[in-house]
């Protein structure tokens, strides 16, 4: 059986010979134009997308791509010059991103088997191509070093929103030539090349909508590993950078902007050293202004419980970092964690509460050593009790959609098991609590703080 699958394959690489260089560079280059994403299709400012239209692309472009990935393989391909290969692939690079909206989980994984037949050369004929589509950055010298005063003065940022080309519909997919570009580099050409690499970058963080900046962000997370932090420092980009991430998170986007917090402390902890002023100031400097001012300003409703459990997941990843030194912040900690329990749990709040109730028993964890959680029994309880009789009475809401039912059982009783969990945290860093205020629960109402004091393995409230 072996013997006929080589004999077989043999038989495919002869007759994949019969076609010229010439002429799979033309059946190549006829497949890949057809994936130009037509103007129409490209999402723009307050443009309602087409579906269907993209829908119909989305068909078509995976056609074309497994045909497209069955070209590459022929023997032929490798011997086309980079310059071509860049030509005839750019469009299946432009690709290459699973959040646009021309692109999908599918689309990516068939160009990830085309990538490793593509020339070495491709990322570093990419990047001239780039500087086009991104005007200069006012805080960027010609030679790509952080200027002391950005030109035109503080507000000269907004300068780069007057001219996009990158936003343009002729210029779909080109943040994915650059995130290629910048992946596929070697250190040594990265460092190289900087002066193309950087001032792209540093236009897509400092943009005025939230998704670019997260791109940027994003593109920055790529190639901050290939580059010395010594050499940041003697450009000035070091704190560039940090002070552009660090305003996309006091921005408080909604939707959230997930991974922007990890992207924020990997370039923080590359160009600081640890247990240093500076990098303390960054942290505090986040704090500040990523979740403080993050609570006083979110929106109300739905989208401001977005923001707000998208702080909670940030706090949690800062007390990974600090630790105890949240403590310095502690007085506005768990009251923002507690006031929004006090309302009854509907179903479209409990997500809230969830991640609030999380948070706070991280928050008491992280600083059970410190003994400052007993000051703030009083209003954890008070809260909790409350948001406990809320829900023992609560059996449902005859309003509800049943998609919204569905759900809301998993996370009330995960609601619950928070409480409790509180409740027995509380218990341990304050023992006396057990005889005082759990007593006194159990004597106001055993039905309904029974079983939430029983889950404390306490034999002196039950005696």
């Amino acid at each position: 059986m072996a013997i006929v699958e080589d004999i077989t394959a043999e038989g495919d690489r002869l007759e994949d010979k019969s076609i010229s260089k010439d002429q799979l560079t033309i059946d190549i280059e006829r497949l890949t134009k057809q994936l130009t994403v037509p103007a129409e299709l490209v999402p723009g400012f307050m443009a309602n997308q087409d579906d269907a239209g993209l829908s119909r692309y989305l068909n078509k472009s995976l056609d074309i791509l497994y045909e497209v990935e069955k070209k590459v393989e022929h023997p032929y391909w490798e011997e086309i010059e980079p310059e071509v290969q860049l030509r005839l692939m750019e469009n299946v690079l432009r690709l290459n991103g699973i959040r646009d909206p021309w692109s999908s989980v599918e689309i990516h994984s068939i160009i990830q088997g085309i990538i490793p037949h593509l020339s070495n050369s491709i990322p570093l004929l990419i990047l001239p191509t780039l500087k086009p589509y991104f005007a200069s950055h006012p805080s960027l010298s010609s030679s790509s070093r952080a200027l002391s005063r950005p030109v035109g003065g503080t507000d000269s940022s907004i300068d780069l929103h007057d001219v996009q080309p990158f936003k343009d519909p002729s210029s779909w997919g080109i943040i994915n030539l650059l995130s290629y570009s910048v992946q596929h580099l070697s250190p040594v050409d990265f460092e190289k090349n900087i002066g193309l690499i950087l001032p792209p970058t540093l236009v897509l963080m400092d943009d005025w909508e939230p998704s670019y900046r997260l791109r940027g962000a994003e593109i920055l997370d790529i190639w901050v590993d290939k580059i010395d932090e010594g050499l940041m420092k003697r450009m000035g980009i070091d704190k560039l950078l940090i002070d552009s991430l660090i305003h996309t998170i006091s921005l408080s986007s909604n939707p959230p902007l997930k991974g922007l917090l990890h992207i924020t402390l990997k370039v923080i902890q590359k160009c600081t050293e640890p247990q240093s002023q500076k990098r303390t100031e960054y942290y505090s400097e986040i704090i500040e202004k990523g979740m403080i001012q993050g609570w006083t300003y979110a929106p109300s409703g739905l989208e401001g419980r977005e923001v707000l459990m998208n702080i909670n997941e940030m706090l949690e990843g800062m007390m990974e970092v600090m630790g105890t030194g949240i403590i310095r912040w502690l007085k506005n900690i768990i009251p923002n964690l507690l006031q929004p329990l006090q309302f009854p749990p509907t179903a479209l709040v409990l997500p809230h509460y969830q991640s609030n109730l999380r948070c706070l028993l991280r928050v008491m964890r992280t600083l059970r050593k410190t003994g400052r959680i007993g000051r703030w029994r009083g209003q954890i309880l008070n809260i909790l009790c409350r948001l406990w009789v809320q829900l023992k009475e609560k059996r449902g809401l005859e309003d509800e959609d049943d998609e919204i039912n569905d759900n809301k059982d998993d996370i009330e009783i995960d609601v619950r098991t928070l409480i409790k969990q509180i409740f027995k945290e509380l218990s341990e860093q304050v023992p006396s609590v057990r005889d005082d205020e759990y007593r006194t629960l159990l004597d106001l109402s055993p039905g309904m703080f029974g079983d939430l004091i029983s889950s404390i393995n306490t034999t002196e409230i039950s005696s």
